[in-house]
């Protein structure tokens, strides 16, 4: 496969991964109280949603880079942070990640991510990933797929043809 590059991944403690390569990871980890993995991959032609075991995911959606509803960081705020969307029928699975920026020398920067399940707008599930076992992949991966896709992103537009 072909990869998108990032810009940098704010990584933490070992988790299997199935996108391409590492470049290619927006974000992945461990639900919190399980052993399913959530991932989300950046690659050439698609956006790619996996959740499930390691390594036998039990749904994986593919959402052409046309059709991704995606949310890149906006810029301001305490928390650097992006979510993106896929759709299977009805459901829409609104994946989220980020990290808290460090406000002093004291403290750490905290990693999160997780999911949200909804159908018809109403939210169904929302499963937070446990914390220590987030990758998040801030960088340009969705963003370059969207670009490629014939999309640029406008400060209080969205993204526009």
């Amino acid at each position: 496969m072909i990869r998108c590059l990032s810009l940098f991944l704010l990584a933490a403690g070992p988790v299997a991964a199935d996108c391409s390569t590492s470049d290619a990871t927006f974000v992945q980890c461990r639900i919190a109280g399980s052993t399913k993995i959530l991932e989300v991959c950046a690659e050439q032609d698609a956006a790619v949603y996996r959740f499930g075991p390691a390594g036998r995911p039990e749904m994986e959606l593919f959402e052409p880079y046309a059709m991704l509803d995606y949310q890149p960081w906006p810029g301001v705020g305490r928390d650097i942070w992006e979510e993106a969307s896929f759709r299977n029928e009805e459901y829409r699975y609104t994946v989220f990640a980020g990290v808290e920026r460090q406000v002093g020398d004291t403290e750490t920067s905290q990693r999160f991510g997780g999911v949200t399940v909804s159908k018809d707008g109403k939210d169904l599930a929302r499963l937070e990933c446990d914390p220590d076992t987030v990758t998040f992949g801030f960088g340009t991966g969705l963003s370059d797929g969207k670009s490629r896709a014939g999309y640029r992103w406008l400060p209080g537009e969205g993204w526009v043809r």
